[in-house]
């Protein structure tokens, strides 16, 4: 299992490419801070490193994965894949060693987004800095809520990572995969606004519900809700996971 995940993760760093997406995305979040310090010279430290996160934050729960499943997509498109499934090796070894990579690289994204917006905030903002409009409690706040935020975007990282191999294994097309996750991310959009209307625990604790899970400080969900949806995702994601194997053990190549 480790040897395969070293051979995953060489693929992806190979040519440094992937690291040289590191630095570009860490640039992106340098200017886009930068551009809130023109627009909004008087905000809070708070504030920026949370709307920072809010931006970025999605972005980096999907690169890793579709990073992970376009190495995957050309194993089978050239049939790389078959030397190795004649290899003693489990079928669950290699779907987990993708799998795994995946939600490595993703967090390895939300690392570099955190430390960019501290960094990048602190230099042009100043560190905590209240801002002109925010008292101090409202700056530590919205600190929390960005923080808050990002643990989400982890949890969530795990849940979409399962769901998109489990399309591609279905569907065998990247396209069509990558069209799924887009419809998802808008349903779960659109559940987030009706428990926010309307509180409604079955939808609030189902799959659907963890496709977009609340922030509990920015929507005054309760924290114990928050907590258990978070159990949930990984306890969805292993199910999600279980059919993936099936789907994949079943499959010729």
């Amino acid at each position: 299992m480790r040897k395969l995940i070293k051979i995953e993760l060489f693929k992806l760093f190979y040519g440094k490419k992937l690291v040289y997406f590191y630095v570009g995305f860490s640039a992106a979040v340098f200017l886009f801070i930068l551009y809130l310090r023109i627009v909004a010279p008087g905000d809070s430290f708070g504030n920026i490193i949370k709307s920072s996160i809010d931006t970025f934050s999605m972005f980096a729960v999907l690169v890793g994965v579709i990073l992970a499943l376009v190495l995957f997509n050309q194993e089978i498109q050239q049939k790389t894949i078959k030397s190795l499934l004649v290899t003693p090796v489990k079928r669950l070894e290699i779907l987990f060693s993708k799998l795994f990579v995946s939600i490595f690289v993703s967090l390895l994204i939300l690392i570099v987004l955190y430390l960019t917006s501290i960094i990048a905030t602190t230099l042009l903002f100043g560190f905590f800095e209240a801002g002109v409009y925010s008292p101090s409690e409202d700056n530590i706040l919205t600190f929390m809520m960005g923080t808050i935020q990002l643990v989400t975007a982890f949890f969530t990282t795990i849940f979409y990572s399962t769901i998109i191999i489990c399309i591609f294994l279905i569907t065998d097309s990247l396209t069509i995969t990558m069209v799924g996750v887009v419809l998802l991310r808008g349903l779960g959009e659109l559940v987030s606004r009706r428990l926010i209307d309307q509180n409604n625990l079955l939808l609030y604790f189902s799959p659907l519900g963890i496709l977009h899970i609340l922030n509990p400080i920015a929507t005054n969900q309760p924290l114990i809700g928050y907590l258990i949806q978070l159990f949930l995702a990984i306890c969805y994601s292993i199910v999600i996971f279980y059919i993936c194997l099936k789907v994949f053990e079943n499959k010729e190549f």
